[in-house]
């Protein structure tokens, strides 16, 4: 990846990291108000009208699910790109496990969409506290089926960011434990691994830290997990980062260096590479929490998307 010379702030840093301090200040000033903390989470990339204008048809669907049930979710195409290559990206959006929606990642969507020429799905999966731990990623699993139930021929990749990437990873623990298909593919976008919240880096990057309260992750993983747990912090399908990281599918971690979950991607990949897995780490100076929904106003998104780009393509064909 290419820098910008020492000392000099990356384009749309300082525009970027305003729009989060204030969203973290509005954020602490709402108290305990949930329904106000998810409006204010669905603004996230609302950093400039660029980003927001990100040119794609989106359609609603339903998605079967276990308990002849049906999810949300919104299939996403880019207005300007050749979908032939029968690509298709079924995409877990962050938010604490609490908050998010396909909507709010829309920016994001629209240009992993465009980056790795498929149609992305997005998934309205259910929610903590209303609906804790393993309702959302029963969800994502069962959207997984669906996909690789109406596209079998494919080429199907699995992405999301921060706690959508720890579903990701999740979902990859539960496909090779019960020898389901696996993505071609995956992305994780600084993903959260490790729920008994053990990352040095939590400590160590709080001060750089744009818009996370690591005081705030363990009660954020008692909301996630309920007030009668079905699994412990140390279960693989909640913290990715205990579960078996052999025999997964090529993957790729963006991470900001200066993000308290910075180390959560670092111990992941070092694990999983150890392991004889596929997994490429690509760390950003002085980048944030899921700096990537941030194009095109800040500039080292732009270069991530084009890497996201390549590794679709070196992984899936041209």
């Amino acid at each position: 990846m290419s820098t910008p010379p020492s000392g000099v702030t990356p384009t749309g840093l300082d525009a970027v990291l305003a729009h989060l301090d204030r969203l973290r200040t509005l954020n602490a000033q709402s108290g305990n108000n949930l329904a106000v903390k998810r409006r204010l989470l669905d603004l996230y990339f609302a950093a400039d009208a660029s980003i927001l204008d990100a040119g794609c048809r989106v359609e609603p669907l339903l998605i079967p699910t276990r308990g002849r049930q049906v999810i949300a979710a919104e299939r996403v195409r880019p207005d300007d790109v050749d979908l032939a290559s029968g690509r298709r990206l079924l995409y877990l959006h962050g938010g604490s496990w609490m908050a998010g929606s396909p909507a709010s990642h829309r920016p994001l969507t629209a240009r992993l969409a465009r980056a790795c020429r498929a149609e992305v799905i997005a998934v309205d999966y259910r929610l903590a506290p209303e609906a804790p731990f393993p309702a959302g990623l029963e969800d994502c699993l069962d959207a997984w089926q669906w996909l690789c139930d109406s596209y079998p021929q494919g080429s199907l990749l699995l992405a999301g960011d921060s706690a959508g990437g720890n579903l990701t990873l999740a979902c990859l623990n539960v496909l090779k434990q019960e020898q389901r298909r696996m993505p071609d593919a995956a992305m994780a976008f600084s993903p959260a691994t490790d729920l008994n919240w053990e990352s040095d880096s939590l400590h160590r990057k709080a001060r750089v830290e744009a818009i996370l309260d690591p005081d705030l992750l363990p009660l954020i993983s008692q909301f996630y997990l309920g007030p009668t747990p079905a699994a412990k912090t140390d279960d693989p399908r909640v913290s990715p980062l205990e579960g078996d990281l052999t025999g997964l599918p090529p993957t790729l971690i963006q991470c900001g260096e200066a993000e308290i979950l910075l180390d959560d991607s670092r111990r992941y990949a070092e694990q999983a590479q150890q392991s004889g897995s596929p997994v490429t780490l690509s760390l950003w100076d002085d980048m944030p929490h899921v700096f990537v929904g941030f194009a095109p106003l800040l500039a080292p998104a732009n270069r991530a998307l084009e890497e996201i780009a390549e590794f679709a393509d070196t992984h899936l064909g041209t």
